[in-house]
């Protein structure tokens, strides 16, 4: 799944605390994370796991965004 402003080359972060499927009701689904700054990242979850629109994601393939939407999801 390609999802706009994250780079084709980078894979899916899938972490523990959801089975990341086809069949998930959330897959597609993207959630707004506003930073201090006021700058608004996506964070989507896929078939394979979570990608994030924002330039951590794309040079590293891993962000804080990811980490804190999972967080919020699996609490």
């Amino acid at each position: 799944m390609l999802v706009k402003g994250v780079s084709p080359y980078r894979s899916a972060i899938a972490l523990d605390g959801i089975n990341f499927s086809e069949k998930h009701h959330l897959v597609g689904f993207s959630w707004p994370y506003v930073n201090c700054k006021g700058k608004t990242y996506h964070t989507t979850m896929t078939d394979k796991g979570w990608v994030c629109d924002c330039p951590g994601f794309n040079f590293h393939g891993k962000c804080k965004h990811i980490v804190k939407v999972h967080g919020r999801l699996v609490a």
